[in-house]
């Protein structure tokens, strides 16, 4: 194996994790806005570690400057699609996730059964 071909699939390696880890991160995360920044960032930087470890692979060629046009179109259009769904989310009227201690939330319990 050639060194080009050991560093692409690191990178390629790399960029699968954190797409990954973005995938747990939409699954077991509590709200819509911790989500959404999960989803955001392990798909951005995801997908432009693995681009970059194709490019590589591929050497300078045609496709390589196709792959580098898809990246750059993915790191501008993903963050700004992503504020505008945060955005829209806020104004329907989403709440954030807010956290409640154990200790608070059995006083809150408790309240409400005495009620």
């Amino acid at each position: 194996m050639l060194i080009r071909e050991i560093i692409a699939a690191i990178l390629l390696i790399t960029g699968g994790s954190f797409m990954f880890v973005s995938a747990l991160g939409v699954i077991r995360l509590p709200d819509f806005y911790t989500r959404l920044h999960a989803s955001s960032i392990g798909e951005t930087f995801g997908l432009v570690l693995a681009g970059i470890g194709m490019i590589i692979y591929h050497g300078l060629n045609l496709t390589s400057a196709k792959i580098l046009l898809i990246i750059v179109a993915l790191f501008l259009v993903n963050p700004i699609g992503t504020h505008l769904i945060g955005k829209a989310a806020i104004r329907a009227g989403e709440e954030p996730w807010k956290y409640i201690k154990n200790e608070e939330k059995k006083e809150e319990e408790d309240a409400s059964i005495h009620d």
